[in-house]
């Protein structure tokens, strides 16, 4: 293995003849379809030029057969690759849920579990023979500053990206779109991947994607990001899919648009018709998941200015599950802020918080969210949630019910920044399931990248089912200890 390094400075053609019967002042060729140009020559004799008529439609006849050829190759394949995606009959898809516990944090052993974030990451690398594309803002898998055994399966993932760099074994392409806004420190391991020779590494503006692809096969949609606290030191959720190719390749073009930016091009006004999608709100893909039930899907995409034709934007897509939801929503997240946080300035963002109070008023929707509490958390949130759940003496009907999740920490814990908080971002409803990366503010939607998987089923109860397991996810943490009722000036 070669040396590693540990940091990095980043006329036509003329037809001649004699008229000895004419000057050189007067035409040669009278053909009406001919034109001439005669110049004088030693002699005295005029020579006249003539550029046959007929050659001119015949040039213009050869582009326009050119044209007839040659540009409807574009439009050929375009119509070919959506006529591939018209099907009707459920396509392959092993997908399953993923999580990190933090340490401490204990359920029941009755609860549901699911395979670990730190598992799914390991399964995509090991399994990936021809390319790895990964989205994630941070990349501090190493720990270098924190000297603690939590840091030990984040090192590993790195150790196996990092081999990837060394001569003499097979190499795969290894592609990496990170977080421009943001001190060079959390994303001190991409830079040292990238000066190794492991990986191709761009940075992104506003980059608040998670997601890994193995193979144009494999992916993974969640909440983690490339940090040793993602996989115990913070409560992440997300979503592992295995052999189900046709959305993975739905999913590749929000990654080639990143690397597209990334690579120093300007967002285009309209995006070419490669990066569009044919899976969305109105037109999902119909999955047939591991070999058990059916699903519809599709992939949504933040902000509008990297959403391509025919991909929905996820805040359309979040505010249409809520819309159409008539029986119960169920909301996860790290933060809730009816605000849009733009530069130096802070305005009021209303459009989840009433599509959420209309739901519960006038549909009487049972609402609930689940709201982590950290050290981090904004002091203004309880005010926006306290109003939210004031509506329930609106009308008896009307619930809406708050609680707060807090991980629990101790001295030593405490030691480690900006961990100890729940990250999920998902909500669940009778019909719909959505696991996105994000937390819900404004700014997230409009100025970051966001991607959020939507499922939608119309079973009220099948065993496996990825709608359900969420719905199991949220009533476990829902009614565990963690979970504390909204009241003033909570203390942690």
């Amino acid at each position: 293995m070669s040396q590693r390094q540990d940091e990095i400075d980043y006329q036509p053609v003329a037809t001649t003849g004699e008229d000895q019967g004419h000057s050189s002042s007067s035409s040669c060729c009278r053909r009406p379809n001919c034109l001439i140009k005669a110049r004088e020559m030693e002699e005295g004799h005029g020579i006249c030029c003539c550029t046959h008529g007929y050659m001119i439609p015949i040039f213009i006849l050869f582009v326009l057969v050119l044209v007839i050829l040659l540009l409807p190759w574009d439009t050929f394949h375009r119509r070919e690759e959506q006529a591939n995606h018209a099907v009707a009959t459920p396509l392959p898809c092993q997908m399953q849920l993923v999580e990190s516990l933090p340490i401490g944090l204990n359920f029941s052993d009755d609860s549901p579990s699911f395979l670990t974030t730190f598992e799914a990451f390991q399964w995509l690398i090991s399994n990936a023979k021809i390319s790895l594309d990964i989205a994630a803002p941070y990349w501090t898998l190493r720990g270098v500053d924190i000297n603690d055994s939590s840091t030990q399966q984040g090192e590993h993932l790195f150790q196996r990206l990092l081999a990837n760099g060394d001569t003499g074994k097979p190499k795969i392409r290894l592609r990496i779109a990170l977080n421009s806004n943001q001190e060079s420190f959390w994303y001190a391991d991409a830079r040292i991947l990238a000066n190794y020779g492991a990986a191709d590494v761009v940075a992104v503006n506003q980059m608040n994607s998670k997601l890994l692809i193995a193979d144009n096969q494999h992916f993974y949609i969640g909440s983690s990001t490339m940090d040793f606290r993602s996989f115990t030191q913070v409560k992440e959720l997300g979503v592992l899919a295995k052999n189900c190719p046709h959305l993975t390749r739905d999913v590749v073009k929000i990654f080639k648009a990143y690397w597209h930016v990334g690579s120093g091009n300007e967002i285009p006004s309209f995006w070419p018709w490669t990066y569009d999608s044919h899976f969305n709100r109105k037109h999902p893909i119909l999955l047939n998941v591991s070999n058990k039930y059916t699903m519809k899907a599709f992939v949504s995409t933040s902000p509008p200015s990297l959403t391509a034709t025919g991909r929905s934007q996820e805040l359309e897509a979040v505010l249409n599950t809520i819309d159409t939801a008539s029986s119960y929503i169920y909301i996860a997240l790290r933060d809730y802020l009816p605000l849009l946080r733009m530069e130096n300035k802070t305005k009021y963002w209303p459009d989840i918080d009433n599509a959420l109070r209309k739901a519960a008023v006038d549909r009487k929707v049972v609402i609930k969210l689940l709201i982590s509490w950290w050290k981090h958390s904004e002091p203004s949130e309880e005010h926006f949630l306290r109003s939210l759940q004031d509506l329930n003496h609106l009308d008896e009907n009307v619930d809406i019910q708050i609680r707060r999740f807090v991980v629990p920490s101790n001295d030593d814990l405490d030691r480690i920044p900006y961990s100890r908080f729940n990250y999920n971002s998902y909500m669940v409803t009778e019909n719909q399931a959505y696991i996105g990366s994000s937390t819900w503010s404004g700014e997230f939607f409009f100025q970051s990248t966001g991607v959020g998987l939507f499922l939608m089923d119309n079973f009220d109860n099948i065993n496996g089912s990825l709608r359900i397991d969420l719905f199991n996810v949220f009533k476990r943490d829902w009614f565990s200890s963690y979970a504390l009722a909204l009241k003033p000036n909570l203390q942690i």
